[in-house]
């Protein structure tokens, strides 16, 4: 979570981060907003497919099940490169898939796929550099 911080700093995206860190908790928190006010949604969730105790897909078809699911943007932030994993999450209704880079400096990417998803801009799919 830190470079995700430390992403959303670099790029001066001004932001109100909860970070979740296991599936459980996160499915606790979708549901809840599934009685909440459209206000309190959030703008853009980053989601791992890899989460403890609930897998990721679990939970963005239940993000997007929601009444106010369809404006919640969700970007799948994963180690995964497999394209099956890719293609199945965007057809559930991501709006970009981004591989956690090897370096440092290539994980400066996700702020400017933020950014685009952010202006309603998105591309499908990021791998490392490519966007």
């Amino acid at each position: 979570m830190y470079l995700i911080r430390w992403v959303l700093k670099a790029h001066e995206l001004s932001h109100a981060l909860e970070v979740i860190d296991n599936g459980d908790r996160v499915m606790d928190f979708v549901n809840q907003l599934s009685h909440e006010e459209r206000r309190r949604s959030p703008t853009i969730m980053l989601l791992d497919l890899n989460l403890p105790q609930r897998d990721g897909r679990e939970i963005l078809q239940r993000v997007k099940s929601i009444t106010h699911g369809s404006d919640v943007r969700v970007v799948v932030v994963t180690s995964s490169n497999n394209p099956t994993d890719r293609r199945e999450t965007l057809a559930m209704g991501a709006d970009a898939y981004f591989v956690k880079p090897s370096h440092l400096n290539e994980f400066m990417e996700l702020g400017n796929l933020i950014k685009r998803i952010a202006s309603d801009n998105p591309p499908s799919f990021v791998q490392n550099n490519q966007i």
